[in-house]
């Protein structure tokens, strides 16, 4: 498994977990509480996407 393969697993499960513990925040505090969570997630899973574009095009 190349780096650029390991960094867009890293970034997926990062995203996943902001996700999983996202939800449960923004459902107990309000949605300003869990809010930067999605973002975070959202900004994992762009990376994730982009290494993974990176990984396949070095092929």
């Amino acid at each position: 498994m190349n780096q650029h393969k390991r960094a867009a697993v890293a970034f997926l499960v990062m995203g996943v977990v902001y996700v999983l513990i996202g939800i449960p925040l923004s459902v107990a505090f309000g949605r300003g509480f869990g809010a930067p969570l999605f973002w975070l997630a959202s900004g994992s899973l762009a990376a994730a996407w982009f290494l993974e574009r990176k990984a396949s095009s070095l092929r």
